[in-house]
């Protein structure tokens, strides 16, 4: 595998690629600290609000169009959101994207399936009227393989129309570890391998984790070393994507302290934390062409 200058920009001559694998595993149903809510709630906000910000941060002027700086996909996985009941990798997407892999970014503003009061990222008593393209859902086990699996496949067919642009980002929420390795004969780290093998001119694809906890336990965001990371820490570690220059430096003055060798892993974050770090995961150098 070589090593990417990740350096590309992002425009619409040359757009990014962002998959958001979300875990919806029957524990995902467990309360998520004192937020009120629980851990499918808060991750699916989440989602519904970095969707917004990528909508927003691609429109050069209030009510202009949003321009395709990128090809978005969500895809779930522990619970079928369609057809018939049981676990499985599926599009998060909900409306006329049911069904959707990877979804241009105007397509995507212009097709939210609601419009709806949200409680705040940040647990403030007021809501926020905003779109909704992704709903909290739990059920069944976790087959973070097959995830894997379907991200790749998509990745590579994008990457295979896009060449020269900056690598696909996929990132992964979960709130447990896999339980279907191995997977046609593959564990979890060969999936990883498999996907992280993909590339374009600028450099492999890049795998980032956010593990949510319902307890209270203390958040690590971008560590550089697996020692005393807390359980699973150092397994999701392992499967991290170290975080490259621009990610960094966006990370750092950000506040996070980021060093040598750190990875695009997030432990035990809160609501707020889970929204910043994939603000960080999906910021990427952009210019308006």
């Amino acid at each position: 595998m070589t090593i990417g200058t990740y350096r590309q920009w992002v425009s619409r001559a040359t757009p990014g690629c962002v998959v958001i694998l979300l875990d919806r595993s029957d524990s995902m149903k467990l309360h998520w600290g004192a937020t009120g809510g629980s851990l499918a709630v808060g991750a699916a906000l989440a989602v519904n609000n970095i969707l917004l910000d990528m909508c927003v941060k691609a429109t050069i002027e209030v009510n202009a169009p949003v321009r395709h700086y990128f090809d978005v996909g969500v895809f779930s996985y522990g619970a079928r959101i369609t057809g018939p009941g049981g676990e499985g990798v599926e599009s998060a997407f909900g409306g006329a994207l049911t069904g959707r892999g990877l979804v241009p970014l105007p397509e995507l503003a212009a097709n939210p399936f609601a419009v709806r009061d949200e409680p705040s990222i940040d647990a403030m008593p007021v809501p926020v009227r905003m779109p909704v393209w992704v709903d909290p859902v739990h059920g069944y086990r976790t087959p973070m393989c097959q995830a894997v699996e379907a991200a790749g496949a998509h990745v590579f067919d994008w990457v295979g129309a896009h060449p020269d642009s900056f690598p696909p980002i996929i990132i992964n929420i979960t709130d447990g570890m896999v339980t279907d390795s191995p997977h046609q004969g593959a564990t979890l780290q060969d999936w990883v391998k498999r996907l992280t093998s993909i590339e374009t001119s600028d450099g492999p694809a890049l795998f980032f984790n956010v593990f949510l906890s319902p307890t209270d336990a203390r958040e690590v965001v971008f560590p550089s070393d697996p020692s005393n990371l807390p359980q699973p820490g150092p397994d999701l570690f392992a499967l991290s994507s170290e975080l490259p220059p621009p990610m960094a430096q966006n990370a750092r003055a950000d506040g996070y302290d980021v060093r040598q060798g750190a990875r695009g892993l997030a432990l035990n974050v809160g609501r707020s934390t889970l929204l910043r770090v994939l603000q960080i995961g999906t910021r990427v150098p952009d210019r308006a062409r």
